[in-house]
């Protein structure tokens, strides 16, 4: 399959393997062994490439930082697999379709009749795609309560422009309802509801939405008579009210009194701070945030804990660690998560073409101390390896056999043995006619990553 950075990818014994310019660069992932000998199907998006085994194990590689994921779908004999989006991933068997959510790595069956019909003979289905053919018409036609029933059977379609629309259309007519609900007018919100009345995804929320009205004058009261605790109480367990401009105001009101009392505390007025938010002490979802913040321990998120930290190692300079962070947390959605990893794909492709010249000198320069990034080191090292494979290559075509055979050794001194390598020492001792000293136990090979021992790779 080829891909929009010129490279191809192949599966062979098991093993997904990444080619450029028809040189071999990469192997990505090793499947299970098998004797199964039907077709492994291959898929890519972007920097992404997801390839699928016989037992129903898909694998989805960033084929640049190497971070992997597993599905094990439990589906046999996949035929074909295909991105939706960078989210979601389609595979299909004789029998059946499915789609894996690449953030939770959860499979759903679809059984939907038109996406069905739709995935037939279709050889690139796409989510913007399956939303113009399949969802789009449905809104357009007002046919709201079946548009929702067919998004909750196929959550990947929240992603689509025509769902945006979709909820935007019931979000303004729930809105609409609350209003003639607090002008106590619910025929009138019967009305603007009825296009979502019988959807299975809406059928409760509308019904929760007039029971919990009938507590909305009782809600409304202790809000004028600035019973917080009460009120917040009851919007709790109705949550319908919520939606209310009472309750908007009175948030308001909440939101006020707490941006004050951080003032407060920020002038070391910690008694003020209590008195300003006295109304609120007993109000339960309020209490731990209003608890951190009089007893100084505002806590953040590890997310929020992440991000402060990475923009700190990149204020040092100290790339390495944040990749390794990158790679180690959630924290994706940051413009510098963006920027960083555009200059990681641009190195990866330099240092590419460095490998693929034989180049280890320049490749170790470009690194620096990324060349041991924890995280990414699967990527490094096949880098460097495909560099050694090139530079023994070119000595072989020079007939150079005394320098191809130190670098032989040097390679499996630092990387061991390969089934690569091994077919250059065989294409080495055909051409030399001179038979390596190697004695590597076959029981005792060494892990991939065991280059990283290396000083002559890494200097320590």
């Amino acid at each position: 399959m080829a891909h929009k950075y010129s490279y191809t990818f192949r599966v062979n014994k098991g093993r997904l393997l990444q080619y450029k310019h028809n040189v071999l660069i990469s192997r990505i992932h090793s499947f299970a062994k098998s004797k199964n000998s039907t077709q492994t199907p291959i898929a890519t998006f972007n920097t992404l490439v997801a390839s699928a085994n016989y037992d129903g194990t898909i694998v989805v590689v960033d084929i640049f930082s190497r971070r992997k994921q597993v599905i094990h779908s439990g589906l046999r004999h996949i035929q074909s697999i295909s991105f939706l989006n960078k989210n979601w991933l389609l595979s299909t068997t004789n029998s059946s379709a499915c789609t894996h959510n690449l953030n939770t790595l959860r499979s759903k069956d679809i059984h939907s009749k038109s996406i069905l019909e739709f995935l037939q003979n279709r050889q690139a289905p796409t989510l913007e795609l399956l939303d113009k053919t399949v969802l789009e018409p449905l809104v357009a036609n007002k046919l709201f309560g079946q548009a929702f029933d067919l998004v909750l059977n196929n959550p990947l379609l929240k992603e689509s422009l025509g769902y945006d629309k979709l909820d935007y259309i019931y979000q303004f007519a729930l809105s609409k309802a609350v209003e003639a609900l607090e002008k106590e007018n619910p025929e009138k919100a019967h009305l603007f509801l009825e296009k979502f009345e019988n959807s299975e995804s809406k059928k409760m929320q509308i019904s929760a939405l007039f029971q919990d009205f009938k507590q909305y004058d009782r809600f409304k009261h202790h809000i004028e008579e600035k019973k917080y605790a009460i009120a917040y109480a009851i919007c709790s367990k109705h949550t319908s009210l919520l939606l209310t401009q009472v309750y908007e105001k009175m948030e308001a009101i909440y939101q006020q009194s707490f941006q004050l009392a951080q003032s407060q505390m920020q002038l070391n007025q910690k008694d003020a701070a209590k008195q300003t938010l006295s109304d609120y002490l007993t109000v339960l979802s309020k209490r731990d945030t209003i608890k951190n913040l009089l007893d100084e321990t505002l806590t953040q998120s590890k997310i929020e804990r992440d991000r402060a930290k990475l923009l700190l190692l990149y204020e040092k300079n100290s790339f390495k660690e944040c990749y390794e962070l990158i790679d180690e947390s959630s924290i994706k959605d940051l413009e510098l998560v963006t920027l960083l990893e555009k200059h990681w794909i641009k190195l990866m492709l330099q240092c590419e073409e460095f490998a693929l010249s034989g180049n280890i000198k320049e490749i170790k320069k470009s690194l620096g101390e990324l060349i041991s990034t924890q995280t990414r080191v699967d990527k490094v090292g096949d880098i460097l390896r495909v560099a050694f494979y090139a530079k023994i290559e070119a000595l072989l075509k020079e007939k150079n056999f005394n320098s191809a055979q130190n670098i032989i050794y040097s390679y499996i001194d630092i990387f061991g043995e390969d089934l690569e390598m091994k077919a250059i020492m065989r294409e080495f001792e055909n051409n030399s006619s001179e038979k390596l000293a190697i004695t590597q136990n076959k029981a005792n090979r060494e892990s991939r990553n065991y280059w990283l021992n290396s000083e002559l790779i890494v200097e320590y």
